[in-house]
């Protein structure tokens, strides 16, 4: 007694695997394309990358304060301010294409914009300490920003 086997014919691919397939070769694409412009911008520099990493760490810490009145931590703001203008001011006098990290750097300082020169200006100006769930939203969101700031650069050509 033979046993005959049902062979499906070929089926063209679901849209839904399509569609997955495109999304993958997108995101393929785009990760390609993201580490060949970090290439063409300037190379890595340890200084920039520790800055960076220094900074977020200085930063976070004092936004965890922010539940104090900012009176009580005056002279660390004014210290963080001017660390943070340093920053940009270092990578603004680099030579070459690193337009894109200055802009990182000016949007977090930026003192009327949702980061963390707009959240310093705002809790200096407010006087008061800040809630407990205002601090943790605004720091997970300086958090992804100083992210930003440190895989660009980890992600530059090392010589």
């Amino acid at each position: 007694m033979s046993r005959h086997l049902a062979v499906r014919p070929p089926q063209a691919p679901s849209v839904r695997n399509r569609a997955y397939r495109k999304t993958i070769l997108f995101v393929a694409a785009l990760s390609v394309l993201f580490l060949v412009g970090c290439a063409a911008m300037t190379g890595y520099d340890p200084t920039s990358y520790k800055t960076a990493t220094d900074l977020k760490a200085e930063s976070l810490t004092l936004i965890e304060k922010a539940t104090d009145p900012p009176t009580a931590h005056r002279d660390e703001i004014g210290q963080l301010r001017v660390n943070l203008r340093k920053a940009y001011e270092y990578e603004k006098g680099k030579e070459g294409p690193n337009h894109l990290t200055v802009q990182q750097w000016k949007i977090l300082n930026d003192p009327q914009g949702k980061l963390l020169g707009g959240f310093l200006r705002r809790w200096e100006q407010s006087g008061n300490g800040q809630s407990q769930v205002f601090i943790e939203q605004v720091k997970g969101n300086i958090e992804k920003a100083f992210d930003q700031i440190i895989k660009l650069e980890s992600h530059k050509v090392k010589s």
